[in-house]
């Protein structure tokens, strides 16, 4: 069984995606060249992305995540992002 199958419109193609995130790694590695460059990525689904656009960068540079909740020790959200790292 595919995921494919319950999908009715391609947006964004493979390819084109794959263009685009090596165009903004090019992009990246030119305006912070000679410069401290820190990637963070905000939220766990950010880790895909982040790989696939990390290698493109051939800088020297620092890796972080931000860890944020609204949840506290309950299910349901309290409406308020709490910033924790």
């Amino acid at each position: 069984m595919s995921i494919l199958q319950d999908v009715k419109k391609v947006l964004i193609s493979k390819e084109q995606l794959e263009k685009r995130i090596h165009e903004l790694g090019k992009q990246i590695e030119t305006d912070y060249e000679g410069k401290d460059l820190v990637v963070i990525g905000i939220l766990k689904g950010s880790v895909a992305f982040m790989a696939d656009l990390l290698k493109e960068i051939d800088l020297p540079l620092i890796t972080d995540f931000m860890a944020v909740s609204s949840y506290g020790s309950g299910t349901v959200s309290t409406g308020h992002v709490k910033i924790i790292k």
